[in-house]
């Protein structure tokens, strides 16, 4: 990355806000279980993909709409280039 460039950074917050709170707690234990890291307050950036890659067999739960969701934002940042922050307050926008 040259000097005075950004990166665009999801944060796990505002991923969440949009996931409806019975599937967030299994959106939060399928990445435990897949291996990620989830951290609080340090930085733990993450390529989109394989966040999907890993978890895309919730698709497959009672989950819908909610799923479709969360798989259009994540192809979105991965077209992006966004990286999400599997970190709680570690100030990912």
């Amino acid at each position: 990355m040259s000097e005075g460039s950004a990166m665009d950074v999801l944060g796990l917050e505002t991923l969440l806000q949009d996931i409806a709170p019975p599937f967030q707690q299994d959106f939060l234990s399928a990445l435990v279980k897949e291996g990620f890291e989830i951290t609080r307050g340090i930085p733990n950036l993450q390529l989109p993909q394989e966040i999907e890659d890993s978890i895309g067999w919730l698709a497959d739960a009672r989950f819908g709409d909610t799923w479709v969701r969360l798989h259009r934002v994540l192809a979105h940042a991965a077209v992006d280039g966004t990286l999400v922050d599997l970190s709680f307050g570690a100030g990912g926008s």
